[in-house]
């Protein structure tokens, strides 16, 4: 996860009085239409913070994927190279 988004979820967190994995678990939830507490469906409020936070994080899975396929690439070129 990048430090600066990072660091944005936690002061998030801490704006709303629990913890750092508590706030992504709810905004997660919240993204998906789920109650972050028992799981249910809700009613969807989709507010452009909630679009951003998804986004963000789908760009992140994207970096890392991208990373781990370069790490591959240059293992392989220095092995056989």
């Amino acid at each position: 996860m990048p430090p600066g988004l990072h660091g944005e979820l936690a002061r998030a967190a801490e704006r709303d009085g629990t913890s750092l994995n508590g706030y992504i678990i709810a905004r997660l939830g919240a993204a998906v239409s789920r109650s972050p507490e028992d799981g249910s469906p809700t009613a969807r409020t989709d507010d452009g913070a909630t679009r951003r936070l998804t986004w963000l994080l789908v760009a992140n899975v994207l970096a890392v994927a991208v990373a781990g396929i370069a790490a591959v690439v240059i293992v392989l070129v220095a092995s056989f190279g």
